[in-house]
C-alpha cells in the first residue's frame, strides 16, 4: 500500500511539472519571437535612416553645387557643357519620383564630372571652377561616407534576417534582405568626356 500512495501523491506533481514546462517553453518562444521582431524592426529602420542620409548628402551636394554653378555661369561660358551636366544630374537628385537607380546614375555622373575637371587644366585655371571643384570634392566625401554607413546598416540588417534563428522569424514576419548601394555600371569605367 505504501507504494500506491507514493505513486498517487507523485502524480499531481507530475502534472504541475508538465504544465510548468509547457508554460516555460511558451514564454521562451514568445520572448525569442518578440526580441527577434524588435531587433529586425530596429535594423530595418536603421537601413531606412541611413538611406535618407545618403539622399540628404546627395541633396546637400546638389544644392551647394547648383549655387556655386550659378556664380560660375556669369563668369565663364567655355565650361557650359560641364554646367549643363551638373544641372542635369542635380535635377535627377532633386526629383522625388526618381528611382533609386536613377539617383545612383546621377551620383555616378557627378563623380565623372570631378574626373573631367581634374583632367582638364584649362578648367582649373579659373578660380571659380577651382572653388567648385573643392566644393564637389567635399560633397563627394560626404556622399561617400553616407553610402558606407548605408551599406553597413544593410549588412547588419541582412545578417539578422539570414542568421538562425532570426531567419525563421524574419520569413514568418515578411522581412527580406535589402540591396546594398552599388555603383552604377558606368562608374566602373573611366568617363570619356569631350568638349
Amino acid at each position: 500500500m505504501i507504494g500506491m500512495n507514493s505513486t498517487y501523491i507523485a502524480y499531481p506533481w507530475g502534472r504541475w511539472i508538465k504544465w510548468g514546462v509547457i508554460a516555460l517553453v511558451i514564454i521562451i518562444v514568445a520572448s525569442l519571437f518578440g526580441g527577434t521582431y524588435n531587433s529586425l524592426v530596429q535594423a530595418n529602420q536603421r537601413v531606412k535612416s541611413t538611406w535618407s542620409q545618403v539622399e540628404n548628402a546627395m541633396q546637400r551636394r546638389s544644392d551647394a553645387i547648383i549655387n556655386m554653378v550659378e556664380t560660375v555661369k556669369g563668369e565663364v561660358q567655355l565650361e557650359k557643357d560641364i554646367i549643363d551636366k551638373i544641372t542635369a544630374a542635380r535635377s535627377v537628385v532633386m526629383d522625388k519620383n526618381a528611382s533609386k537607380a536613377d539617383k545612383i546614375s546621377a551620383d555616378s555622373q557627378m563623380r565623372s564630372i570631378v574626373v573631367l575637371m581634374e583632367d582638364n587644366p584649362e578648367i582649373k585655371a579659373h578660380e571659380s571652377f577651382e572653388n567648385l571643384q573643392v566644393l564637389i570634392e567635399g560633397a563627394e566625401n560626404r556622399v561617400y561616407r553616407a553610402r558606407m554607413d548605408y551599406n553597413e546598416a544593410v549588412e547588419a540588417y541582412n545578417t539578422k534576417v539570414t542568421r538562425f534563428p532570426g531567419s525563421i522569424f524574419a520569413r514568418l514576419m515578411g522581412f527580406k534582405e535589402m540591396d546594398y548601394f552599388e555603383a552604377s555600371p558606368d562608374a566602373k569605367e573611366t568617363p570619356k568626356v569631350k568638349f
